[in-house]
């Protein structure tokens, strides 16, 4: 069985608990347990003064998953639980290595013998900015924090006293037991690739640059996407809980307000609340993306996928009642529903994508409603995205 041995212990310079520090909507301590559950820790073990909030919310999470989850105080214990024959994974208190970096480290390890220490150089920034986490193996090199040994040198633990570092004591019985070093990759990685929550300051920092990794590059060919990504990234990770769920009852709020709007003859407002139910609809999609990315859930790409064709529907059928509303027959029409199904034909790299964006598409049409242009102007947006399909994508070709 491969077994993992974390802890919650060390705090920072200010009294907080490095275990429960925040990192983008997630405790330090849930994320080090999805690394471990990633790398196929049926059974975590974690050391603690207390069985905090914070620790009995990743026992609740682990156990959901049909793993194991076991708060300790104090080492004592740690030899009736982990058996000879059993693998242990030892992660440092409050250190996040890189998933990535991780995983290629275990891949380069024998699978017959998954055993390794890993190192750091002593010239690493890390090793200068934290020599007392950062424990020194030999001349050149120190631990970097992350360790997979045998079960049997667990046994040994019982010959120390209570109040001994446990995962210290580990690190060196590992060593003894001719557990080979193995450099992380890359040598000295940045410290936002092989974390310590050992500040505050420096973790809220790197929480802002996983929200921006996680929204992803703004596409300003379409505009409403793109500000829909910037309110996201405001947003995250407060607004991950209930943001998702707010916009997706805005979305269908002004969507039906556009359809009743038009349906009275104000053309340009049914229009105007059908871009807003649109943006609306982006921001879900900019906050389910975040969520999914920081912490593994939120809108699946096929409901979102649904919501998006609910919105060109309700789009359309808010167009079409624009330009002939109730009680009155219209043959132009026709063109509203024309117009949004060949902006959901027309490929994202198309040139011609900054009209197939709803929330400016729209807008657009809302503002020739005002002026009394609208059917011109669904003619003409008809006619640019059927030109658009029709001709060759690939200018290069003869």
């Amino acid at each position: 069985m491969r077994t993992a041995l974390i802890a919650a212990i060390k705090r920072t310079d200010s009294g907080a608990l490095r275990a429960g520090l925040p990192l983008a909507g997630r405790s330090v301590l849930a994320r080090q347990v999805d690394l471990l559950r990633m790398l196929g820790c049926e059974r975590i073990l974690c050391l603690c003064e207390s069985a905090d909030a914070e620790v009995l919310r990743a026992q609740q999470a682990v156990e959901a998953a049909g793993g194991t989850f076991q708060a300790l105080r104090g080492f004592l214990h740690l030899p009736a639980l982990v058996r000879a024959e059993d693998e242990l994974v030892i992660l440092a208190d409050g250190l996040l290595p890189d998933p990535a970096l991780v995983q290629q480290m275990f891949a380069d390890t024998p699978a017959s013998s998954p055993r390794f220490v890993a190192s750091l150089p002593s010239d690493s920034p890390l090793v200068a900015q934290h020599p007392e986490d950062f424990e020194r193996i030999d001349a050149a090199r120190h631990w970097a924090g992350l360790l997979v040994m045998r079960g049997a040198s667990v046994q040994h633990l019982a010959d120390f006293p209570p109040d001994a570092d446990a995962i210290s004591l580990l690190l060196r019985l590992a060593l003894q037991a001719g557990t080979p070093c193995r450099e992380v990759s890359g040598g000295s990685p940045a410290a936002e690739a092989w974390l310590l929550a050992s500040d505050e300051t420096a973790l809220a920092a790197q929480g802002q640059a996983l929200i921006f990794r996680a929204a992803g590059a703004m596409d300003w060919r379409k505009p409403s996407a793109a500000l829909a990504g910037l309110a996201a990234r405001a947003l995250a990770p407060r607004g991950l809980a209930n943001g998702p769920l707010l916009a997706m009852l805005g979305a269908a709020v002004f969507g039906l307000g556009g359809m009743a709007a038009a349906s009275w003859g104000w053309a340009a407002s049914g229009l105007a609340f059908a871009a807003i139910g649109a943006l609306a609809a982006a921001f879900v999609g900019a906050l389910g993306a975040i969520k999914r990315e920081l912490l593994g859930e939120g809108l699946p790409l096929a409901q979102f996928a649904r919501l998006r064709l609910a919105v060109d529907t309700s789009a359309a059928a808010t167009l079409l009642l624009a330009l002939s509303p109730a009680g009155s027959i219209a043959p132009l029409a026709a063109l509203g529903p024309v117009a949004l199904g060949l902006a959901r034909l027309t490929p994202p790299a198309s040139p011609l994508a900054m009209l197939t964006d709803r929330g400016l598409l729209l807008a657009l049409l809302a503002l020739a409603a005002a002026f009394a242009l609208l059917s011109h102007a669904t003619a003409l947006v008809s006619l640019v995205l059927l030109g658009g399909l029709l001709l060759p994508q690939d200018k290069n070709r003869g």
